[in-house]
């Protein structure tokens, strides 16, 4: 499936610059493994997706479209990416990875206590200044994310305010693949919140109402997509397998 500026700013209700940039404008990064043998920037899937997605949430909250879409900022999220992935693939180590994103924000960081915390995330410690997801362990394993705001000019009011609207797309986003996951994390061991909150069918209860009452947040500034990942969720929860675990 091509992902269109189109189909962004009409079904997920993106900002219809940001859609353009990342649709259409932004070359496929080189020798990065997050978009190794990829022809184009967004595939299909949330993997993908979550990038105009996340900075049409920062545009929506208040960052400029000029700030945002500097290509010495994406540029720095992309090499990120390729960080990210290759510890995801094993390629590097957790310290290596976090010497690697050290090396690749030098001099850049603006908002020092988001940066210091997220280097703590990452590390297995307890950040300081911010409230991050700490009730679900499963949902917070997109939160290498926040990285791409830290060489941005935000107050720490800024972050705080933020965060809860991070998390309304983040955790929902997450959902999906747990609901989807479900009997391949039981068999492997990943992290899956409805293994987290039980593993019976009360949890996959629990799971649906975090992620609707994150998506009631969400459209509060993109009904669009709010509703659009609600159908989503409730797909997820209707499916063959749930449903025959809810029975």
């Amino acid at each position: 499936m091509v992902i269109t500026s189109g189909i962004l700013q009409d079904r997920w209700g993106i900002d219809g610059e940001i859609a353009d940039y990342f649709a259409n404008k932004r070359a496929v990064p080189q020798n990065n493994l997050f978009w190794k043998n990829k022809r184009i920037y967004l595939s299909a899937g949330f993997g993908y997706l979550t990038i105009p997605l996340g900075f049409d949430i920062m545009f929506k909250k208040g960052i400029a479209k000029e700030a945002l879409l500097a290509d010495a900022h994406v540029t720095l999220m992309e090499e990120g990416f390729d960080r990210l992935k290759r510890y995801e693939a094993n390629e590097i180590s957790p310290e290596e990875f976090i010497t690697q994103c050290s090396i690749l924000l030098e001099g850049k960081i603006k908002q020092q206590k988001l940066a210091a915390d997220l280097f703590s995330f990452v590390s297995g410690k307890t950040p300081q200044y911010f409230e991050f997801e700490q009730n679900h362990k499963a949902l917070a394993r997109s939160d290498s994310f926040l990285f791409t705001l830290v060489d941005l000019d935000i107050s720490d009011e800024w972050v705080s305010n933020f965060l809860p609207y991070w998390y309304s797309i983040a955790r929902p986003i997450l959902l999906l693949d747990d609901f989807k996951d479900l009997e391949q994390d039981r068999r492997t061991g990943d992290e899956n919140t409805i293994i987290e909150l039980g593993n019976n069918k009360e949890a996959i209860e629990k799971a649906y109402s975090l992620g609707v009452s994150d998506l009631d947040l969400l459209g509060e500034i993109n009904p669009l997509l709010s509703a659009q990942l609600k159908l989503y969720l409730k797909d997820a929860l209707e499916s063959a397998p749930i449903v025959k675990e809810r029975a």
